[in-house]
């Protein structure tokens, strides 16, 4: 047993320095600069309003975990079986599973942290709005960037599962797909849930994710703008040959109650799941964090049956 132990220690460090000269040498580098475009054009397309009222963020939120769910899947989807048959090789001369996919889960962690740095001063460059204060502390870049960071490692680790599964990088690039589809539409944060889907989604990166970026931006304390901007298009709408609509505006425009009307309408679209609180924030992140630990276990687990694999 000491001795099992003993060389899974020593065999971690090995497949670790293997992974950073594929990281050098066999352009895994290239996934950094892909990051960094896909923030830039989701930054772009919704940056505006993102962390300025409830419209923005929502939208915001769901485009910001996306690109982290995309960055995380596209990091390990192929990390393990592109190399199955030298993965099989080398364990039957001795190689540990569980030094391999450790030294993995390290490294990718690596990878998720540069993304989520990234992914934030993207964020900065597009002159995203960001708070200045956080929740779990006092920063908020620095809860922001464990929140993507999370978010990212979460969807990483559980595409390294199926790269695990897979027994070739077409099987793989196949299922990954389905995985961003299911992502998305039991998020929350495109289609209304139904009672049963809702359940569903707590079984999803995006939610938390989605939760997470949310709290952060102090979802509910911001104004509404839709139904402002509605009113403000029938304002020409004349009953009994007045305005009444125009009247209102003109009224609360005079009394400087528009931002006060906004955050009223707010209020019928208050969300528990986005409240800015310690507890809230924590509870996303243990999720994240427990989907990291059972996706780890189970790439373990799947890829100690590669012995069985006949092809």
């Amino acid at each position: 047993m000491h001795n099992d132990r003993r060389g899974y220690f020593r065999q971690i460090p090995i497949y670790l320095g293997k992974f950073f000269r594929m990281f050098i040498y066999m352009d895994d580098w290239k996934m950094l600069p892909m990051a960094a475009l896909i923030a830039g054009l989701v930054s772009f397309a919704v940056g505006k309003d993102v962390f300025v009222n409830m419209e923005g963020t929502l939208k915001g939120s769901l485009a910001l975990t996306c690109v982290c769910i995309w960055n995380g899947f596209f990091n390990s989807i192929q990390a393990v079986c592109r190399e199955r048959q030298i993965v099989k090789r080398e364990h039957r001369a001795g190689m540990k599973l569980t030094s391999y996919i450790t030294a993995h889960i390290i490294y990718q962690a690596f990878l998720c942290l540069l993304q989520a740095l990234i992914t934030l001063t993207v964020c900065k460059i597009t002159r995203i709005h960001l708070p200045q204060e956080g929740i779990i502390t006092p920063f908020f870049y620095i809860d922001i960037t464990l929140s993507f960071f999370l978010i990212t490692y979460s969807a990483d680790i559980m595409s390294l599962f199926i790269s695990c599964i897979a027994k070739n990088t077409t099987s793989a690039m196949t299922i990954m797909p389905f995985l961003l589809i299911f992502e998305l539409l039991f998020s929350g944060g495109v289609f209304a849930l139904t009672q049963t889907t809702e359940v569903i989604s707590y079984f999803t990166i995006a939610r938390w994710g989605m939760c997470a970026i949310c709290a952060l931006g102090n979802y509910n304390a911001l104004p509404m703008t839709s139904i402002w901007k509605q009113i403000i298009k029938l304002q020409n709408y004349e009953y009994e040959g007045k305005q009444p609509v125009k009247l209102f505006i003109e009224t609360l425009e005079r009394e400087n109650k528009v931002d006060e009307f906004m955050l009223k309408t707010a209020e019928s679209n208050f969300n528990v799941a986005y409240e800015s609180t310690f507890d809230n924030l924590m509870d996303c992140w243990f999720v994240l964090i427990l989907f990291v630990v059972i996706f780890g276990i189970l790439s373990i687990f799947a890829l100690k049956r590669i012995d069985n694999d006949k092809r």
